[in-house]
């Protein structure tokens, strides 16, 4: 299995903003409380994904950003 297919190995919680760029790759993204998350990935486009469900890990590999902009969802643990 290559680190790519393997689940997530960590995980930390992050506030979304518009200028903090989140180091190292990311695997996914996990919220507290259902909502839009606004990610944007390493070439500057960016994508709303709507109604993001509380409890599950969200499977979005290689975003930068959380964006605050455009983002409900609450409790956002990012991970690796």
């Amino acid at each position: 299995m290559t680190k790519q297919t393997q689940g997530a190995t960590g995980g930390f919680p992050w506030t979304p903003s518009d200028t903090a760029i989140i180091s190292g790759q990311t695997r996914g993204l996990q919220v507290a409380v259902e909502g839009d998350v606004n990610l944007e990935y390493p070439d500057g486009t960016s994508c709303i994904w709507p109604a993001c469900v509380a409890g599950m890990i969200h499977p979005h590999v290689g975003f930068r950003r959380i964006l605050a902009t455009g983002t409900t969802a609450t409790g956002i643990v990012v991970a690796r």
